[in-house]
């Protein structure tokens, strides 16, 4: 049991020392880790994608666009008849989640002032309410905000945060604007 509780705290470490890297220097270690394998790393990163994915990922290699853009996410509020993109940060930061009678514990991998994406291998219903603890870095006071699962698949969950507070908001907007 120390042996995995050992392996879990290094690969912890790693995963906030990535995090703090800049873009450029995650891309570097990228392709140092994977050598001259680039494409079949690709090749696995692509099987994992949607149908819409990889639709968009055709059209944006047919425009030869490879300039750094920061990461969108689309939003469709319940309300308004157009998408608005928000800007989101890639992140590890771990949740505490609620869904009904259900809690569970995962990972944020991304998050947006409208919402965050949780790595689950289990599927939820679309519209589905749900509860997430988690504490932004840098930040001493602890989240709790209410959610609906906008998106649910293999990977994990979209959720779209409702009821948020605008000084949560505002802090969550600092930290995806924060280099680290």
């Amino acid at each position: 049991m120390d042996s995995q509780n050992g392996s879990f705290t290094v690969t912890a470490r790693l995963f906030n020392s990535i995090n703090d890297l800049s873009h450029e220097k995650q891309f570097i270690l990228y392709k140092e880790l994977v050598k001259d394998n680039i494409n079949a790393e690709l090749f696995k990163l692509i099987i994992d994608l949607s149908e819409d994915e990889k639709t968009q990922l055709i059209m944006q290699l047919a425009g030869n666009s490879y300039e750094y853009e920061p990461l969108k996410t689309v939003n469709l509020d319940d309300d308004e008849s157009f998408m608005r993109e928000n800007p989101r940060k890639i992140c590890l930061i771990a949740v505490k989640c609620k869904i009904e009678d259900r809690s569970f514990k995962s990972n944020i991998i991304d998050i947006s002032e409208v919402g965050v994406f949780i790595e689950s291998n289990d599927l939820f219903p679309i519209g589905q309410k749900i509860v997430m603890a988690f504490n932004i870095p840098n930040y001493d006071q602890a989240f709790q905000l209410n959610g609906r699962i906008a998106r649910s698949g293999p990977r994990g969950i979209g959720v779209k945060f409702y009821d948020l507070p605008p000084d949560q908001e505002n802090i969550i907007l600092k930290f995806i604007e924060s280099k680290k």
